[in-house]
């Protein structure tokens, strides 16, 4: 297994809201965007990283390996960071109302199980495409969802700069007072694979067939997180770029 990771402030932000955590020998992996005024989305983000992977570290059972019981471990962790977000917020006024997506890949027995809550992304590359594998918790998804527009419409808007914000508007997160819901997908895993976790500040700059094309032509998965973050600051950079890539190579030797 070949482990690559990036994060980058970008070229418009003066701080970077974005967090991420990758562990090899537990095999998990967590990409955070953090949201909210001042310094607050980089504490959200970090918070909900910690929170989730130390939950996960301490609690699981390698003896259980149901997706029942995997899940409901995930779910657990991203409660209580969840719940450690809203304390914070509570406790310091510049801190109120932040909130941050989370999105998990955890690996275990050849099955790759990914959660997510708000626009942080999981892609599987797999026979040389590139298939995305979460669901935006959006507004533009959402109204895509409900067939009050097209997503040819929704990116016309987009590229145009109309209703960007309202269209960007995040419509589940960490650090909700009524609590939060990941949504929890599997895929069995094939020889070779890659699987890419990234914040909205990379798919948002960089097309899905661009992105497919450097980790194809990038043996290498650090080198290749380096090329899409260095591919969306030369096509404006203006949001954070968070990347993890993660190669699974040949499954009889890892």
């Amino acid at each position: 297994m070949d482990i690559g990771f990036i994060t980058d402030t970008g070229k418009r932000r003066d701080n970077n809201e974005d967090c991420f955590f990758t562990d090899k020998d537990n095999k998990i992996f967590i990409v955070a965007d953090g949201v909210g005024g001042q310094n607050a989305g980089e504490i959200a983000s970090s918070i909900a990283v910690k929170e989730i992977s130390d939950y996960l570290k301490s609690n699981l059972d390698d003896t259980k390996t149901g997706g029942k019981y995997i899940f409901g471990c995930i779910s657990d962790g991203i409660n209580m960071a969840n719940e450690k977000i809203l304390e914070e917020s509570f406790e310091k006024e510049s801190f109120s109302k932040m909130a941050t997506t989370a999105v998990v890949l955890m690996i275990r027995n050849n099955i790759a199980y990914i959660a997510n809550v708000g626009d942080s992304r999981a892609y599987l590359l797999r026979d040389g495409k590139l298939i995305r594998l979460t669901e935006d918790h959006t507004m533009a998804n959402q109204l895509i969802r409900e067939g009050k527009l097209t997503e040819e419409e929704v990116e016309f808007l987009a590229q145009k700069q109309l209703a960007l914000n309202m269209f960007s508007t995040i419509t589940r997160a960490l650090g909700d007072k009524n609590g939060v819901e990941s949504d929890n997908f599997f895929v069995d895993i094939e020889e070779e694979d890659i699987f890419l976790l990234c914040t909205d500040g990379l798919y948002g700059e960089v097309s899905d067939e661009k992105m497919s094309d450097i980790i194809v032509n990038e043996p290498d998965a650090q080198k290749a997180c380096e090329k899409l973050a260095d591919e969306a600051n030369e096509n404006g950079g203006r949001d954070n770029i968070t990347a993890i890539i993660i190669k699974i190579g040949d499954m009889n030797h890892e």
